[in-house]
């Protein structure tokens, strides 16, 4: 007996021993990283759970919730971070990491078995530190059921550096969008890797992965090199890496991370140095160096002033401002090295008879020798450039089918040939252009203040392009047509030329910038903003208003306009009137009538489609729903009703229904609208009742429209307006009233420019 009782009690004791054994084996820690109480806390924070029902929290954790200054924020997470580090240092507090325990109570408090949240129950023990990856695994699973919005998610970043006492991280994750807020502590020990992050609006929340492979920022700027210690600027920020071997200052390099330390350095120190004539995505072309392919991840540092990195567009064509480094033969890099003045301007002379960019040939005198230049024998890239010996003396250019005079050219002329033909380019100084711009904008007949002030609109719009061309494929900053000003349409005249000496460098600016100065030829007695051109901030241009456009007393500036006149009769009954108080009322193109008699349907369709061609998003066709979309215009044979859907400001017309047998199209924007209108063929009778045929456009998008109908079909169309051209900024005609009243040029930019300042060319540049 005794002996089958010992038996008993040894087999007993043997389980006993494998049991506590197991459980201890079970409990040792689990390999892998441990997710932090601290992390947990600011990813429940931003999903606003209610953590004060948690007693593990320490209710820490950034994102509030709470509309708080940044003073508060960077001073709460000051706070945060000491009672954090207070909190490690502390031997009785609880662990750092979250147990098992504590998430099986999150998961109930949360429901987290209606989401699918994982128990875990056969991997972990109440007291074991969960690993980071079962957490985001269940912390993914709570951002699809309650994450609705898409608010919180994950990304990719490099750490260039922390401002500890903000609270800001400087991260390079392809863009310029840093610095961002963080949150968690464990950024501190992450700085030079990339890792993955979460992130909600522009704060970053924790650290789920550090990435081990090696990390490549290129063509980073080394500013200086002591002592081992590289101070480097990259996409705005400034940021330390310490290097083994010697690096030189004032250079470009690549540089190689790994596991958050600097591994390689590879300097680039081939440059060339030249005047930039032609740039595109792929290419460049330098003087005196040639065509050179650049890089995709190309970098441009503004080194002067401020250093900055700026973009390829910052790069100013026909200047040699600017070091270009190469690396393997390509352009990896440009240094913009010094300011100089944007005194020189480079005109495409278009080709006005084919409508095109290129010439089969041209005539060219120069200093009394006859020159022809034909595209067939230029070889594709070959530049021939023809200029006076004396400065004073221009070229002559007779062009390829024109009937007109010869023209005369300051400055030089570039025959350059292209794969689809030879281009002409004027390029000469600032000033001598504006010479024929001011008098082809404006007659120079025109009240010399008037024509100071279109002096100084002409220099700020030509100047803006010089800073940023508009042409950079071409090599050239504006064009000689209306797409951009028009140049040499008339002859130089000694009262415009009086106007742009008289003024000579002054810009228009708003707050230290070129302003965005457009003009137009006549008011209906109101303007309207940059929105007409639907892009993204137009409208939002404080300077470019719409406004009443009145006789002013005592130095008033313009009424704002009312939002009323985007009510279809309230702009009605405006536009059929005319007010006596109006500054251009006694313009024949004040009023107008525009009426088509017979309508041709297919003309309407062509040019619908057309306009769709050109700018699909301008042209919406009507779907299920009475949603409009994108798409193209299918043929129709009847018209039954043409309305204005939509006014913008000052009561353009901004949408225009056009609903036919076969579906229903909006056409989009003052612009497209004045197109589709006009047929080319009817005429527009002013107020003094002269009369003109538009060719292409309306006179402009200030107008009501009233149809006539036969068995429910549009027939013809009746349109009453007023204004010739956008009506954005200043109307020239009204400048000429301003300047008959007297005026100071001054006084009428300040009219038509509200807020906007009278500079020096190059006096605030950064």
């Amino acid at each position: 007996m005794l002996v089958k009782l010992a038996l008993i009690f040894l087999g007993l004791l043997f389980l006993v021993c494998v049991w506590l054994g197991r459980r201890e084996r079970e409990m040792e820690p689990l390999r892998g990283e441990k997710i932090t109480v601290e992390d947990v806390e600011i990813l429940l924070r931003a999903l606003n759970f209610p953590l004060e029902e948690f007693p593990f929290f320490g209710n820490s954790a950034g994102m509030t919730g709470k509309k708080e200054t940044v003073k508060h924020l960077e001073l709460t997470q000051q706070m945060e971070r000491e009672e954090r580090r207070e909190a490690v240092e502390d031997e009785e507090t609880q662990s750092e990491y979250l147990t098992y325990g504590q998430y099986i109570e999150i998961r109930k408090r949360i429901d987290g078995a209606q989401m699918n949240l994982p128990d875990y129950e056969s991997k972990y023990e109440e007291e074991q530190e969960m690993l980071k990856e079962d957490w985001y695994a269940a912390y993914r699973l709570m951002l699809a059921y309650l994450d609705t919005e898409s608010s919180i998610w994950e990304t990719t970043v490099f750490l260039l550096k922390l401002d500890t006492e903000t609270g800001q991280a400087y991260t390079e994750s392809g863009g310029m969008e840093s610095p961002y807020r963080y949150h968690s502590s464990a950024f501190e020990q992450n700085v030079l890797q990339q890792i993955r992050v979460y992130v909600k609006g522009s704060e970053l929340l924790t650290v789920c992965e550090v990435l081990p492979q090696d990390y490549e920022l290129n063509n980073v700027w080394i500013m200086e090199s002591t002592d081992g210690v590289l101070d480097c600027f990259y996409h705005q920020i400034q940021f330390r890496a310490k290097a083994e071997n010697p690096v030189e200052r004032e250079r470009v390099a690549d540089l190689t991370f790994r596991d958050g330390a600097l591994v390689a350095v590879r300097e680039k120190n081939e440059k060339i140095h030249g005047k930039l004539l032609r740039m595109t995505q792929e290419e460049v072309e330098i003087e005196g160096c040639g065509v050179y392919p650049v890089e995709d991840d190309l970098e441009v540092y503004k080194l002067y002033g401020s250093l900055m990195t700026m973009t390829r567009a910052d790069l100013r064509i026909g200047y040699a401002d600017t070091d270009f480094i190469l690396y393997k033969g390509k352009v990896c890099a440009c240094l913009i090295s010094e300011e100089e003045a944007a005194d020189r301007i480079r005109v495409l002379l278009k080709n006005a008879v084919k409508k095109s960019n290129y010439h089969a040939e041209v005539e060219l005198v120069v200093d009394g020798e006859t020159i022809q230049v034909r595209a067939k024998d230029l070889q594709v890239g070959e530049r021939k450039v023809y200029r006076c010996a004396a400065l004073t003396d221009k070229v002559i250019l007779h062009f390829e089918g024109r009937e007109e005079e010869d023209q005369a050219y300051r400055g030089a002329i570039e025959c350059y040939r292209m794969t689809d033909g030879m281009v002409l380019i004027n390029e000469l100084p600032l000033e001598e252009y504006l010479y024929a711009v001011v008098p082809s904008e404006m007659p120079a007949l025109y009240p010399l203040e008037a024509l100071k002030a279109q002096a100084v609109c002409a220099r700020t719009y030509a100047y803006r392009n010089i800073m940023h061309a508009g042409l950079p494929e071409m090599g050239a900053h504006v064009d000689d047509t209306t797409s951009y000003q028009v140049y040499h349409s008339s002859s130089e005249n000694a009262s415009s030329t009086t106007a742009v000496k008289e003024t000579n460098g002054i810009l228009l600016t708003w707050q230290g910038e070129p302003a965005q100065n457009y003009y137009y030829s006549t008011s209906c007695g109101v303007g309207t903003n940059a929105g007409i051109w639907k892009s993204e901030t137009a409208g939002d241009i404080p300077y470019l208003q719409a406004v009443r456009l009145k006789q002013p007393e005592d130095g008033e500036t313009p009424e704002a306009e009312v939002d009323d006149l985007k009510d279809e009769d309230t702009f009605y009954q405006f536009i059929t009137s005319k007010s006596e108080t109006d500054l251009e009322k006694e313009e024949p193109w004040y009023r107008w009538r525009y009426q088509v008699e017979q309508l041709d349907v297919k003309a309407m369709a062509a040019r619908i489609q057309s306009c769709y061609a050109v700018s699909p998003q301008s042209v919406l066709t009507k779907t299920e729903g009475d949603y409009y979309v994108s798409q193209p215009v299918e043929e129709f044979e009847e018209i039954r009703n043409l309305t204005i859907a939509g006014r913008g400001a000052g009561g353009v017309a901004e949408e225009l229904l056009v609903e036919t047998d076969t579906g229903s199209y909006k056409i989009i924007s003052e612009y497209y609208i004045r197109g589709v209108l006009c047929d080319g063929v009817s005429r527009a009778v002013k107020q003094d009742d002269s009369t003109t045929v538009p060719k292409t456009l309306l006179p402009s998008g200030f107008f009501v429209l009233e149809t006539g109908k036969e068995e429910g079909n549009v027939i013809g169309y009746t349109l009453t307006g007023g204004g010739y051209g956008h009506g954005v900024g200043m109307s020239q005609n009204g400048a000429r009233a301003l300047g008959e009243e007297g005026a100071s040029y001054r006084m009428i930019l300040e009219y038509f420019f509200q807020g906007c300042e009278l500079d020096e060319a190059g006096q605030n540049s950064a």
